[in-house]
């Protein structure tokens, strides 16, 4: 192991920041500039100071390293991320890869809405995997748009993708029609709050994170109000925490969707589910 990673390593440690071995890793490969396999070699870094100096300024600040650095990986893509942004998880490529399979195979081309798209990652990773796809990101929150804007126009995904500032659907059109509505909503109980990961309590965007007492109020929102923008065979897919599965089929159930998909992630944790409209509904 390269003497840069060792020092940098122990600096987190000595700060008792979670996961320093592999927080150590990533900033010497990110800030010392070295490749994959510069790292395999243990080949150390060029600027040393500079790389030590980031490390004690997380280690001082317990900032999440995301947001230090300024972007974070998602399917292979580097996002730029703010404060105003949640950090895309791993857990998020299941509700992705969900989406790509639900529309993978219309005959005319797809569209999709995604409420609630923060830095973007969901849109634009939807939109490189398809052909003749459009894809419209929302947000209530303009400097979050603005985030989004700018990785769609890094992954040269500009025609592809559009963002529109609006309140889950407040600024959809009448006559708008989807084949797809997707959504990593807010999810987090308000009991669960406080209870969170500290760097994300401190840092991450609160109103991307809270939703009300049972941490189901955005799902009820958009459920409620979806079959007026959802194309007849269309579909709606979240992501959600672990033990509101069962009660989000519940929802979709009462309201004359059925569902269609549950997935677990790499954990066993119920993290998506899809549902259409069931036959006979009017929409």
């Amino acid at each position: 192991m390269n003497k840069t990673f060792l020092e940098v390593k122990k600096i987190l440690k000595d700060a008792q920041i979670d996961e320093a071995e592999a927080k150590a890793r990533i900033i010497v490969r990110e800030v010392g500039h070295l490749k994959f396999e510069d790292m395999l070699l243990d080949k150390d870094v060029e600027n040393k100071e500079e790389v030590l100096n980031f490390a004690k300024k997380l280690a001082l600040s317990g900032e999440p390293l995301q947001y230090m650095l300024g972007y974070s990986y998602f399917m292979g893509e580097k996002f730029i991320v703010t404060p105003d942004t949640l950090i895309p998880r791993e857990e998020t490529e299941f509700l992705v890869r969900c989406a790509i399979d639900k529309i993978r195979n219309l005959k005319t081309a797809p569209n999709v809405l995604e409420i609630g798209t923060g830095s973007g990652c969901i849109a634009c990773m939807i939109a490189k995997n398809l052909p003749d796809i459009e894809v419209l990101g929302v947000d209530i929150s303009t400097n979050a748009l603005q985030v989004a804007l700018e990785n769609a126009q890094k992954l040269d995904l500009i025609r592809k993708v559009i963002f529109r500032k609006s309140d889950v659907f407040s600024s959809i059109r009448d006559g708008e029609k989807f084949d797809l509505i997707v959504s990593n909503p807010p999810y987090i109980k308000k009991d669960d709050y406080l209870k969170l990961d500290k760097t994300v309590l401190n840092f991450e965007p609160k109103s991307a994170l809270l939703a009300g007492e049972d941490g189901l109020e955005f799902y009820i929102k958009i459920i409620n109000e979806a079959k007026k923008y959802l194309k007849p065979s269309g579909f709606i897919a979240f992501e959600c925490a672990q033990g509101q599965a069962d009660d989000i089929c519940g929802l979709f159930e009462q309201r004359g969707f059925e569902v269609c998909d549950v997935i677990c992630d790499m954990a066993g944790i119920k993290r998506v589910v899809c549902a259409g409209v069931k036959k006979g509904v009017q929409l």
